[in-house]
């Protein structure tokens, strides 16, 4: 009987060899091919991000060229893909028009072959993004032995930022119906602007419009310091008017390219930087009232900040959102200074470490939320304005991306905020105020008004929709180079 029942059992271990092949060849694709894929697709991966950071270096040169810009990433990959080339430059006579080079074929593959089975698509969609996408052809071993294919097609993208604005002034306005709208202007008689800032092409500044620059009605009334030296920087525009560049020529002094005036320049989208979140701290507004200073904390404001004639606001350190009623400032709006130390004062704000000595980085940035006035077309509901008797002083921060104020883009304000030339009227400040802003003014969507001072250092980049020099006195522009907004990086 025993041996009835091994003869049953014969074969059987054949089964169990042929199934234990099949396991271990499974296993074999899976550590051969899946290992190889896994690699590849993380090299390409890698490639492909430091391909868009190389050619978003480039997206800021004036005029920008995407023919260098495409050239640069492609040497790039070519230095981080084994067996790629490519003889001569990437880009053709016709190229440096095209924001786009290799754009995907019916295989949904770039058409741009730089060997070794690799194939790219180059693009820059807007003027501050940058994007890389690589395929690549690879090779399996151990899969077409069970009928399965011989390559599998391994994508990869990359999208990177760079939006460091060079310029001092950024006006965008860009509706076509007010196509040759002057985006800025002087009202006023005497009334001018003076540019400030180094010399060398890292430090000039200057002005760039989407639309037209008007000079207003003095001689010059738009100045570009040469102090310590050289000249502080140029106009750019994008639609020109006629009457416009005809007041230029004889209206601005001390530009750094003056023929042609302003120069040629090509469109900017919004730069769209990032807005620093606040605290959960909430405060149902601030009224301060003259007497000794007052300090403010950051967090969210459900209503106005108000600081009186005379009376002085310290702020410490961080982000304050006011989310209706804006800012209104009369007295001293400032951040902290050493001298407020000197005599053992101490600042402390709830769940904050207390300060008793001046904060590394005392910077502060302060963001308004817009609002429509109830069908007010000028949507000026909720501003941040300073009065003739104001003084302001805010510290930038890179953690807050070196932006000082911060105006929120308003939902819907393109088709609520319909009196020309658009936008929503939050920043003003009147005549006399005196402001040392060291960052950017930023507010895409919002038509500024700022006046002349005798005192304070002026801004030190403005970001508007359109900006607008009131009444008689001189509006310091004061570019520093190092403390811009920027966006750079990779965002995927």
């Amino acid at each position: 009987m025993e041996a009835a029942w091994l003869r049953k059992q014969s074969g059987q271990a054949v089964v169990l060899v042929a199934i234990s092949v099949l396991v271990l060849t499974a296993i074999l694709a899976l550590a051969l091919d899946g290992g190889g894929i896994y690699l590849d697709k993380r090299q390409l991966q890698n490639a492909a991000d430091a391909a868009a950071l190389a050619g978003a270096e480039l997206l800021m040169a004036v005029p920008p060229s995407y023919s260098n810009m495409h050239n640069q990433a492609i040497n790039n990959l070519l230095q981080n893909l084994p067996g790629t080339s490519k003889v001569g430059t990437i880009c053709s006579a016709s190229c440096p028009g095209n924001k786009t080079i290799g754009p995907p074929g019916g295989n949904g593959v770039g058409t741009l072959n730089i060997s070794a089975g690799y194939f790219v698509e180059l693009s820059a969609p807007t003027s501050y993004t940058y994007q890389v996408s690589v395929w690549h052809v690879h090779p399996v071993a151990v899969a077409p032995i069970h009928g399965f294919q011989s390559t599998i097609t391994l994508a990869a993208r990359a999208t990177a930022q760079n939006a460091n604005l060079p310029y001092a002034i950024i006006l965008l306005q860009d509706k076509p119906a007010f196509a040759t709208y002057s985006n800025f202007n002087i009202n006023g008689s005497p009334g001018s602007i003076t540019m400030q800032g180094g010399g060398g092409a890292a430090n000039r500044g200057g002005m760039f419009s989407n639309a037209s620059i008007a000079p207003g009605n003095d001689s010059p009334s738009i100045i570009f310091s040469s102090s310590p030296a050289g000249n502080a920087g140029d106009l750019w525009a994008v639609n020109e008017s006629p009457s416009d560049r005809t007041a230029l020529s004889t209206r601005v002094s001390g530009e750094h390219t003056t023929n042609p005036l302003p120069l040629q320049a090509t469109h900017l989208d919004f730069p769209n930087y990032p807005e620093p979140p606040p605290l959960a701290a909430t405060y149902n507004g601030s009224t301060v009232i003259n007497g000794p200073p007052v300090l403010l904390c950051p967090g969210q404001y459900t209503n106005q900040i108000t600081v009186q004639n005379g009376a002085t606001a310290l702020l410490y350190p961080g982000v304050y959102q006011v989310q209706a009623n804006g800012v209104s400032v009369q007295g001293t709006l400032r951040t902290l200074e050493p001298g407020d130390f000197v005599l053992g004062w101490s600042a402390s704000c709830p769940g904050l470490p207390p300060l008793n000595s001046m904060p590394a980085d005392p910077g502060v940035i302060i963001e308004i939320t817009p609002a429509n006035a109830s069908g007010n077309t000028q949507c000026n509901k909720h501003i941040f304005s300073a009065a003739a008797s104001s003084t302001i002083t805010l510290t930038p921060s890179p953690k807050y991306f070196n932006i000082s104020l911060y105006i929120e883009t308003m939902p819907n304000w393109q088709n609520v905020c319909t009196t020309q030339p658009l936008g929503t009227n939050v920043v003003r400040f009147s005549g006399g105020a005196c402001y040392s802003i060291g960052g950017a003014i930023y507010g895409p969507a919002d038509n500024m008004v700022l006046t002349g001072s005798g005192c304070g250092t002026g801004v030190g980049q403005v970001v508007a929709w359109t900006l607008l020099i009131n009444g008689n006195g001189n509006v310091n522009e004061t570019f520093n180079p190092n403390a811009l907004p920027y966006m750079k990086g990779l965002t995927q």
